[in-house]
């Protein structure tokens, strides 16, 4: 974060100096198109700070939704996991019972 706001920094810096190196060589200084240029620069530098923060924001953001949608498949896995076993166990008791049947 440190380095995007100096990088915004030397940004600006430079846009100022252009803008007033430029205006210089036509003898045309003009301290209102200079101060438009940093407002510019300046803006746009910080746009650029605030969406690459969003962007780690909603990677986290991800990240955490992407840990408890593993946390509850897990659970919903042991859940569904226990009443298949259940039925399972009823159907194998029930089908004992019918060869127990037949083989009398």
């Amino acid at each position: 974060m440190e380095r995007d706001a100096v990088l915004a920094g030397i940004m600006v810096i430079s846009s100022v100096t252009l803008t007033w190196k430029w205006l210089s060589l036509y003898d045309r200084v003009d301290a209102v198109v200079i101060f438009s240029a940093f407002l510019l620069t300046l803006s746009l530098g910080l746009l650029l700070i605030s969406m690459e923060y969003r962007m780690q924001k909603m990677k986290e953001e991800f990240e955490s939704v992407k840990r408890a949608v593993a946390i509850n498949s897990a659970d919903l896995e042991e859940k569904m996991e226990g009443k298949i076993r259940a039925y399972m166990e009823s159907i194998e008791f029930r089908l004992d019972r019918i060869e127990r049947r037949l083989y009398r």
